[in-house]
């Protein structure tokens, strides 16, 4: 490397974003948002170039995406995991009992105790280092949560009848919320809201299978990609009459506080990970509206 390429490094910010979910031994399953970051090192090429950016971005989402996007992520060696063939259960240091059964194509499983940013952008680094061109000495991933001011919460769900991976049963999101009322933000409702719902999996009631008794709920469905089921305290649970898009999670939110204030009119915006979502409005005819975000 001459004088010109020392510490030569290219980055781009938010090439992607990875939206998931998460076993942990402590809080049980959790949706999960990061904004993803790389540098890469190394020497310029005869274009003059370390990397295109086009198709820098490319290979870096691709395979990001196939890593750990829309996946379970286990942590292996968290206490309170066992792992049966395609089945995964998790007991937390609470006595939280999850019972998840998914295809391969659906989970990653990782020598952690915990799945935490750092660790997963190392694994990350590792695994996509090697697809680099040759020019590429090194490569640095940086996992950050996006920056929400206002109130927010996590969720998984599954979408059975969706023809990409968001019919993988428990795939996560964290998500910003916003509600009005007769045009006036109300974030100390959202707030209290999103402080329900840390956590919860959003499923629906055409899903729900046989129980193991009055305080857990079972769901499962088979979906292109495989067959899926997931047992669970009912208590982290919202059941949705139809599927739990994020059309209908705006909506159930907006016809709960319709409810609750007769007469007014009534704004969701709900967002599913970074920059995307659904609005739900309520009037006073009690008839819901649906508009994207």
């Amino acid at each position: 490397m001459n004088a010109a390429d020392d510490a030569l490094q290219l980055f781009v910010e938010h090439v992607t974003h990875i939206d998931c979910g998460v076993l942990d031994a402590d809080f049980g399953l959790r949706g999960a948002t990061w904004l993803v970051d790389a540098t890469l090192t190394g020497r310029r090429g005869d274009d003059g170039m370390l990397f295109d950016f086009g198709p820098a971005k490319r290979l870096l989402k691709a395979e990001i995406d196939a890593l750990v996007d829309h996946r379970l992520l286990v942590p292996a060696a968290a206490p309170g995991i066992a792992i049966d063939g395609h089945t995964i259960t998790l007991t937390t240091t609470g006595g939280d009992r999850y019972r998840y059964t998914g295809p391969d194509s659906a989970v990653t499983v990782l020598d952690m105790v915990e799945i935490a940013p750092e660790a997963l952008a190392r694994w990350l680094e590792q695994r996509i280092a090697a697809n680099m061109p040759a020019n590429v000495d090194g490569l640095a991933i940086d996992l950050r949560p996006e920056r929400i001011a206002g109130p927010a919460y996590d969720y998984t769900h599954g979408l059975s009848a969706h023809d990409g991976n968001c019919q993988r049963l428990a795939h996560g999101h964290r998500c910003r919320l916003s509600i009005a009322i007769d045009g006036t933000d109300r974030p100390d409702i959202a707030g209290a809201w999103a402080e329900r719902w840390q956590g919860v999996f959003i499923g629906s009631r055409a899903h729900l299978s046989t129980v193991d008794d009055a305080e857990r709920l079972g769901f499962a469905y088979a979906a292109e990609q495989g067959e899926f089921a997931l047992d669970i305290a009912a208590a982290h649970c919202v059941l949705l009459d139809g599927p739990a898009t994020v059309e209908n999670i705006a909506d159930y939110i907006a016809g709960e506080l319709a409810a609750r204030y007769p007469g007014r009119l009534i704004r969701v915006r709900a967002y599913e990970g970074v920059g995307k979502g659904a609005i739900a409005t309520r009037c006073a005819s009690d008839r819901a509206r649906l508009a994207p975000a």
